[in-house]
């Protein structure tokens, strides 16, 4: 073996223990995306970042992405089917994020899912909090959060302070 073969033996080598000595599970909740939802990046805080792409909107507080999982946006509550801004409220989200790449932000603070299986999870796109965005227009209330006996978040704060400046053009 020549003196070059075994310099870049040696070399990659060194690069090999190198990277070795890099641990994702340094960073809070990092982990390797092994799953079929988007691409992950790790945030501050334990705040866990995907992007997916929407497929569909559900109503105004839920949406389907591309792998085919509901994601509940977290501290928010919409109007039901059938229910005066029902309409509004899954038009204005559609507006905002079907058909798009969004973030989906899982704070460590939060469980992973609810009752119905659906993710839980902020949906942000181009850097616009979807949730904060139909609190304000009215099409949402602020809710499930530590004052209703569920896990903190943290944009209840937040959330709860534009609540009572936007009331729902459905009346109380």
């Amino acid at each position: 073996m020549g003196r070059s073969f075994l310099a870049g033996v040696v070399a990659a080598g060194a690069l090999v223990a190198v990277v070795g000595l890099v641990d994702t599970h340094a960073v809070p909740d990092a982990a390797p995306d092994r799953s079929p939802h988007g691409r992950a990046r790790h945030e501050p805080r334990g705040l866990t970042t995907r992007t997916v792409v929407v497929s569909r909107v559900v109503d105004g507080d839920t949406v389907e992405i591309a792998s085919g999982a509901h994601v509940r946006i977290i501290g928010i509550d919409t109007p039901e089917r059938g229910a005066c801004g029902y309409e509004e409220a899954t038009a204005a989200l559609r507006r905002m994020v079907e058909g798009r790449e969004v973030e989906l932000v899982d704070p460590a603070s939060v469980q992973d899912r609810d009752a119905y299986d659906r993710l839980l999870r902020f949906v942000d796109v181009a850097g616009r909090d979807t949730g904060f965005a139909q609190v304000r227009a009215g099409w949402a209330t602020a809710r499930y959060d530590s004052r209703d006996g569920y896990d903190a978040h943290p944009r209840e704060e937040r959330y709860r302070a534009a609540d009572p400046q936007h009331a729902s053009p459905c009346g109380p």
